[in-house]
């Protein structure tokens, strides 16, 4: 008996729900809201017409200009080693200012057992077989695409037992449109030097004092026209 009291009062209330269901009221609707006169309505992009659209910026092209030449006068001095990296950074900063140009150089200490021409590795070795078809199509020879070990996918433009054979290994390289590095072998430690051009009137002695620079060098002012090493 209970369970039969039980069902019709869950009918009752089922009933019930859907009859206030059915004749509820529906919700008023929302009224739009009124801006101020002279405020335009926001819109999307995708709203307005496409020949109405702001047309894109057009790209910036950059050009880099090509370094100066230095003044007949000038004087060129290497200064270092720097084996602090926060006063190498500091010396290059303060060169900025002082010097007509300057760079840094990375030099090796001890006796290198030769010296190897070479491009770093390449993503894929598809494309530094690129490189390398490119390279003897052009008419260079004596070159590999490391198959393993750490160059694996660089191209291996050569080994040479002085820097000046490597260098102008380098410099063939470059006249024919391709960039090489030169590396020493069997060197595991190198010295920072920072080249600088000045201008006659700036006194290199007190620059080397400012840079806190263990020493300073004459150098040939053709050495730091030319490409870094």
């Amino acid at each position: 008996m209970m369970y039969r009291a039980l069902l019709v009062f869950l009918v009752v209330i089922n009933v019930g729900v859907a009859a206030w269901w059915a004749l509820r009221s529906p919700p008023p609707a929302e009224a739009a809201v009124e801006l101020p006169a002279g405020v335009p309505r926001l819109q999307l992009l995708a709203e307005v017409p496409a020949r109405a659209r702001p047309a894109a910026p057009a790209p910036v092209a950059t050009v880099a200009a090509a370094p100066s030449a230095l003044p007949d006068d000038a004087r060129c001095i290497a200064f270092g080693p720097f084996s602090n990296p926060a006063l190498l950074r500091r010396a290059s900063d303060r060169l900025q200012t002082l010097a007509l140009r300057s760079r840094v150089r990375e030099i090796p200490v001890g006796t290198p057992r030769g010296w190897r021409v070479f491009v770093p590795p390449f993503a894929t070795r598809d494309e530094a077989q690129a490189l390398a078809d490119r390279m003897t199509a052009a008419g260079l020879d004596d070159l590999l695409v490391m198959p393993t070990g750490p160059d694996r996918n660089g191209v291996a433009l050569g080994r040479f037992g002085n820097e000046d054979a490597a260098r102008r290994r380098q410099a063939q390289l470059q006249a024919a449109g391709f960039s090489a590095q030169v590396s020493p072998i069997g060197v595991t430690k190198m010295e920072s030097w920072i080249d600088a051009a000045f201008a006659p009137a700036v006194d290199t002695a007190v620059a080397k004092n400012d840079l806190a620079s263990p020493q300073a060098r004459a150098i040939d002012c053709a050495d730091l026209q030319a490409p870094a090493p």
